[in-house]
């Protein structure tokens, strides 16, 4: 039996392109993790320390403004200053509250802070794995069997936390923590 050379390639090339005819586009995916116990604990913590600091700075700077500029302001600038100082100091009672019931039970009352928390975390695991290309990320407490090292994000998620607490110390805080929150609702 004489083989003929060109229906011997026709056979080849049909091998080789009916298996690249019936795939279709391959999309890669890049799974991660992150043990969001430790992300919730550490960043609760984070944010209710850093609020504290940065509200009764704030609180001290109002003050002294008050003290040293009495005589300088009219009586509706006074008015206004002292406002913002109550506000400011029913802020920071509402987050030491917090700050105290999470160290003793492991706990946050505040809806508001619980929202704010959640949006931060879920925004720095958004943008850590945006960054990262991961195109799945999963958390360990659920059914998670095994995840290596390189692919935890779990201190990406923490870095860009701080970045976000860095933030919000160089800002002027908000009275009440419903304005942090509508602030950024309204940016997406």
């Amino acid at each position: 039996m004489k083989k003929h050379p060109k229906t011997l390639v026709f056979i080849l090339l049909l091998f080789l392109l009916l298996p690249i005819s019936n795939l279709r586009a391959i999309t890669l995916v890049r799974v991660g993790y992150i043990d969001i116990d430790i992300v919730v604990e550490t960043y609760t913590v984070r944010y209710l320390e850093t609020e504290i600091m940065i509200r009764q700075e704030f609180i001290q700077q109002l003050q002294d403004t008050y003290r040293f500029e009495y005589d300088d302001l009219s009586i509706i600038e006074r008015m206004d200053l002292q406002q913002q100082i109550n506000e400011q100091k029913d802020v920071l009672s509402l987050l030491s509250y917090n700050s105290y019931l999470h160290e003793s039970t492991g706990s946050i009352r505040d809806s508001l802070i619980l929202q704010i928390v959640q949006r931060d975390i879920m925004e720095a695991i958004k943008k850590t794995s945006e960054l990262e290309g991961f195109s799945l990320v999963l958390d360990n407490s659920g059914n998670f069997v095994y995840g290596s090292e390189d692919i935890n994000l779990t201190d990406k998620v923490l870095f860009r936390l701080d970045e976000k607490l860095l933030d919000l110390e160089s800002s002027e805080p908000l009275a009440p923590l419903k304005l942090e929150l509508e602030n950024t609702l309204d940016v997406d």
